[in-house]
Order: structure tokens, then C-alpha cells, then sequence
């Protein structure tokens, strides 16, 4: 049986063949004995918020209801309006724009809580410009002053995503005028001939106006039917614009059930895979500004009812969805509510120990470690001690494993790790004991790692 030791070199202590037959024995059995298990990131549940439907300058929710009411009119004549449409009456009291000056507040105000997720780009939202170019009737110096604040405010705790092209109406790529067909509703099956290129559009506005992508987001039920198509097609794009072999895509919600992240078109050998990222609440920040804004849903003020407690309480990624044009619209009530939120959880989880809030690549790129990483353990040199050696494709932050034994010393890549007696400060490049079990944690990099443990 080979040995992993990381970059310790094999010693010669045994003094006899027999009691070097006996010291293999006993390490066999230790290492035969010896489980290892995968946990959340630093032994907490994942919290993110994810912002759909923002895009700079304007207020996408203004626009998709005045041009979704104008394509009903049009075409489908005396039908009733459904979903935000059914709004258009308020569209004279609700701003069309939403100035860079806010976005920074939200930002800020975001990055000094500590709240990490996923924020949508929307690069030609409803038809109105280029996210690379101009936008008609708005002066560009606002534009470059939002997509300024994307870069420097927003991009660091939140991935950045395309919601496809337009938001509303398909986008002929050709003349890149808007079709009557809509991005959300006939599109939730899309042409396979034009899907990987009209998500690689997306991504390559956003690229062009120097935002990078991590992943990509559905407007509405865009791609859903399809699901296959739709994740090999979102992989595609990605390492054609951006190279990036471990993308995540959104289109799901689970706000009834217990929210997973799939994993598609996984190649272990080439690291490839796209993680399918799901928040397990609605939009209870208020949806188009005009919706109910209700913070009890997500966690009541007792911090014991609400769907964020629940979730937690099963160690389940905690995803939290929102829609931007709540957070301005109408006084705020979504900016509102967030703080509420923010308020409560900080009450529940007041030193952080049993939430970790990430951005959704993060939560998709270590479910890929956790499922996609080979672990095996073998005997150490000497009878006290056992290698545990992860093989992976797949690199992530804060890799948690627990092993069903207490340990005195851990050592990676030949150095030890430091031993905190806390919670609080178990992080990344340190081991913990806990009853009769040892939790480590730390950074997983591609290739193979080798943990050695010693045992009293």
C-alpha cells in the first residue's frame, strides 16, 4: 500500500522486520478506520442574495411593463395583462431611471454589511442601448459613471451576470432589433442553432464593457424547458468569451422545497462542469417596488418563523432573491426590507458562526469540490499517523473535511496547520476538535493535496 506523506520523505526507524510488520499493521488499521467527510465551507451554511433585472441608467421594471402592455395591445387585443403588466397604470409615478449614485449607496452599503451574491447586468436592456456603446436619450456620462461603480463598488462581492441580451423582446442579432418574441416566455425553449450564440452575446457586451462574467441568469423561464441544451449551451459561452470552466447558471427557485445546486456536463478529467444555482426563497423585497415588501417571510422578527431559518436549520445554501427595481422604485421598500433582513439574520447569527455569506460562483465552484474531488487515505510512516490525499479539478476556498478521529497535529504540504479552540476562529489553514471528531479546513488548490494526521 503506497504511502501519503505530502513532502515528507520515508524514514528508516523500524529495528526489526517484526516490528516493522506490526507498526504497518497498526497504521493499516488506523487508516482503515479513518472517515472523511466533506462539509459547509468553515462548518457554516452559505447565504447569498441574488439581484435580478437591474441593468445601468434605467429602471428595467418601467420599461418591460410599458413595452409588454403595448406588445399585448398590439397583438393579442382585448386579453387581460398578467404578471408586472398589470402595473402599467402606475407607470406615471414610477421613475424610468435609476441614477449611479444610488447603485454606489446600495453597494456600499452592501460591501460594509458583509453581503455577498450574484447581481444581473441586463447589456441591452429592453433595446434601449448597448451596454458597450450608448444608451439613446440618456447622456453617457451616466452610463460610465454606473458601469464605473459596477466595477469598483458592486463586482467585488457580487458576480456579475447577463440576464440575456434585452429583458424583453428577443434580440435579432443581426440588425440587434427587438422580434416580437419574448426572452422569458417563447424563448423558454430556444433554437439549439442560436442558444450558445446568443448567450455568448450577452457575455461579450459585458466583456466589452470590462465586466467580466461568472455566470449567466435567466430571464424568467428562459431556457427551462431544455434544461440539458440550455446548461451546455451556458457552458459553451462561458469559456468561449471568458475561458472560465466552472460557470454557474440560474433559472430556478425552490421556495417550497429544498433548494440543491446541480451540477451539469461534468468532465472530472478536463475540470469542467456548470453549476446550477438555486435561491430557496421568492422575492419578498417588494419585486417591481409596486409588490408587498414582506420581511417576515424571509425571517420573522422572533428569528424562529421564516424561510431563512428553515433553510439554515437544515444546513442547506441559504439564497435570498430579489429584483433591483424594488430597491429604488417607489421609496425604496426593497432597500428597506433588505436591512430588516440583514437586522435579523445579524440577531440570529450574532458572531458569525453558522452562516458564511459568498458569491454564487463560490457556492457553485465549491459544490464542485465537494462532489468532484477523489479522497483516499492510506497509512502514514509510522503507526500514529495516516495521510488523507485530495485529488481534484476543482479549486475552492475554505475545503471543510471532518475525520471521525481527534487528532494532535495536521500538517499540508509538509506544514502544520494552526489548532483554534473556537468557532469563531476556525478558518481557512486551521484544525479544530470537537468531541471525538477533528474539523480542518483550507484552500483547495487543482492537483493533489496530501493532510497528514498524527493521532495521540
Amino acid at each position: 500500500m503506497q504511502h501519503h506523506c505530502g513532502t515528507y520523505s520515508r524514514r528508516r526507524f523500524l529495528r526489526t522486520a517484526g516490528a516493522g510488520a506490526a507498526m504497518l499493521a497498526a497504521g493499516v488499521r488506523a487508516a482503515e478506520g479513518l472517515t472523511v467527510s466533506v462539509r459547509n465551507p468553515l462548518l457554516r451554511t452559505p447565504l447569498a442574495l441574488v439581484i435580478d433585472d437591474s441593468c445601468p441608467v434605467i429602471n428595467l421594471g418601467w420599461y418591460w411593463i410599458k413595452q409588454r402592455h403595448e406588445w399585448r395591445q398590439r397583438l393579442h387585443p382585448g386579453t387581460e395583462p398578467s404578471g408586472w403588466e398589470r402595473l402599467h397604470d402606475k407607470l406615471g409615478s414610477m421613475a424610468s431611471t435609476v441614477p449611479a449614485d444610488f447603485v454606489r449607496e446600495w453597494g456600499e452599503w452592501c460591501g460594509e454589511q458583509g453581503i455577498r451574491g450574484k447581481f444581473s447586468m441586463v447589456p441591452f436592456p429592453a433595446g434601449i442601448g448597448r451596454i458597450d456603446q450608448n444608451f439613446a436619450g440618456h447622456p453617457e456620462r451616466e452610463l460610465q459613471a454606473w458601469l464605473r461603480v459596477t466595477r469598483e463598488i458592486i463586482q467585488p462581492n457580487f458576480d456579475i451576470t447577463p440576464e440575456m441580451i434585452s429583458h424583453t423582446g428577443v434580440v435579432d442579432l443581426k440588425t440587434w432589433k427587438l422580434t416580437d418574441a419574448w426572452e422569458q416566455y417563447e424563448w423558454i425553449d430556444p433554437p439549439m442553432d442560436q442558444l450558445t450564440d446568443y448567450l455568448t452575446a450577452a457575455l461579450q457586451l459585458l466583456k466589452n464593457a470590462g465586466i467580466a462574467c461568472d455566470g449567466i441568469t435567466s430571464p424568467g423561464e428562459f431556457g427551462s424547458k431544455n434544461e440539458d441544451a440550455y446548461a451546455r449551451a451556458s457552458l459553451d459561452a462561458a469559456i468561449r468569451v471568458t475561458g472560465n470552466t466552472r460557470p454557474f447558471y440560474f433559472v430556478h427557485v425552490r421556495d417550497n422545497e429544498d433548494p440543491e445546486t446541480p451540477l451539469w456536463h461534468v468532465d472530472k478529467a478536463q475540470g469542467r462542469a456548470i453549476a446550477s444555482v438555486i435561491p430557496g426563497t421568492g422575492d419578498w423585497f417588494g419585486g417591481s417596488g409596486y409588490d408587498p415588501s414582506e420581511p417576515d417571510k424571509f425571517i420573522a422578527e422572533d428569528l424562529e418563523k421564516g424561510r431563512v431559518p428553515e433553510l439554515l436549520k437544515k444546513d442547506l445554501p441559504t439564497i435570498l432573491l430579489g429584483h433591483w427595481p424594488c430597491f429604488y422604485a417607489n421609496d425604496a421598500p426593497g432597500f428597506k426590507t433588505l436591512r430588516t433582513v440583514k437586522r435579523r439574520l445579524d440577531a440570529l447569527d450574532p458572531d458569525r458562526t453558522r452562516t458564511l455569506w459568498m458569491k454564487t460562483s463560490e457556492i457553485g465552484r465549491y459544490e464542485m469540490a465537494k462532489k468532484l474531488s477523489d479522497i483516499t487515505v492510506a497509512p502514514g510512516a509510522s503507526a500514529d499517523e495516516v495521510g488523507v490525499n485530495i485529488s481534484t479539478k476543482f479549486p475552492t476556498t475554505n475545503f471543510t473535511l471532518t475525520l471521525n478521529r481527534t487528532t494532535k497535529r495536521l500538517r499540508l504540504g509538509g506544514n502544520d496547520l494552526r489548532e483554534t479552540n473556537s468557532i469563531r476562529d476556525f478558518r481557512s489553514g486551521t484544525f479544530m476538535l470537537e468531541g471525538a471528531r477533528t474539523h480542518v479546513a483550507f484552500d483547495l488548490p487543482e492537483g493533489t493535496t496530501a493532510l497528514l494526521a498524527t493521532f495521540a
